[in-house]
């Protein structure tokens, strides 16, 4: 029997004793000024075929005449390395991935490969597509066959302001989670979500929609005012929290407004802090990255106990 997304949510939360979420959003520039020596180390260690890293050695074609540094400078190549590089030494604190659509959206709209990374580690991780999909049902399915079926992912975020037929696609299989856009994390929250309190609406159809149990909410934690609001509403179902970090918002009060003592299903997103961390004179890029997730993952922990 094929477990269902808050089967694995559950799972995964309470094997890995942990409720990060590892956002991966490579911006180029970034990247390429933090990482740079670590990418042309990973992929100078690969077999190189038509100047594209090939993951296939029985691949026969001849080797064109490429420089590791040209490769270095590929957006694709250097990003998806990068983040294959930062899930390597954020896997041990992590409980899911959440690539950000946006970062690849001019060379494959799925992303990474990220959930076929994660088939290469013992211990089952979720991954998140975090595309904000929403668009009428025909196009909704393409967008679900997709990011689950194609590319395997667990779960996706989806703006639900469109209705139900343009959700429901993403509902079909108790599989695979969708994480409604509810409360963001951005001051244009304040626009539209807050006006007369739209994102209790959201939240309130969470809880209607949600006859497989695969529903969750994205709730910021720049307003855990409002976060203890959409728990209230939908206290089962899983929320993906963005805000921490970056963006300044508040574990503490995060945790307490949505009861995290009690109930364990929610994940706490952080991206850039975690991607592009403060690094210290002479310490390597990546072990300050693991440093900053097993941090904020034990910070989650001990605001818990």
């Amino acid at each position: 029997m094929t477990q269902t997304f808050i089967g694995k949510f559950d799972a995964v939360v309470a094997g890995r004793q942990s409720n990060l979420c590892v956002g991966l959003d490579p911006d180029f520039e970034k990247v390429r000024a933090a990482m740079r020596p670590l990418i042309l180390k990973k992929l100078g260690s690969e077999p190189l075929y038509f100047g594209f890293v090939s993951n296939d050695p029985a691949q026969s074609a001849e080797p064109r005449n490429v420089s590791v540094e040209q490769l270095a400078d590929e957006p694709d190549l250097a990003k998806e390395a990068a983040c294959e590089l930062i899930m390597g030494a954020t896997l041990a604190f992590a409980a899911a991935f959440k690539p950000n659509a946006a970062f690849f959206e001019l060379a494959v709209a799925s992303g990474t490969g990220v959930p076929q990374i994660l088939q290469q580690f013992a211990d089952p991780v979720l991954s998140i597509f975090d595309g904000k999909r929403g668009d009428i049902g025909n196009t909704s399915e393409q967008y679900a066959r997709a990011i689950f079926h194609d590319h395997g992912y667990d779960a996706v975020t989806v703006n639900p302001l469109m209705g139900y037929d343009a959700v429901e696609p993403f509902l079909r299989d108790p599989a695979h989670g969708v994480f409604l856009l509810c409360l963001t994390s951005n001051p244009g929250a304040a626009d539209f979500l807050l006006k007369n309190e739209m994102y209790k609406r959201i939240a309130e159809k969470a809880v209607e929609w949600n006859k497989a149990g695969n529903v969750g909410l994205v709730v910021g934690a720049t307003r855990p005012e409002y976060a203890a609001a959409v728990r209230e509403i939908a206290p089962e179902v899983p929320l993906l929290i963005p805000g921490v970090g970056a963006q300044g918002g508040s574990l503490k009060e995060t945790l307490d407004a949505i009861g995290g003592r009690g109930n364990r299903r929610f994940l706490i997103n952080a991206s850039r802090s975690i991607m592009f961390p403060t690094v210290p004179e002479g310490q390597d890029h990546l072990f300050a990255v693991a440093n900053a997730a097993r941090t904020l993952r034990d910070e989650i922990n001990a605001a818990l106990a």
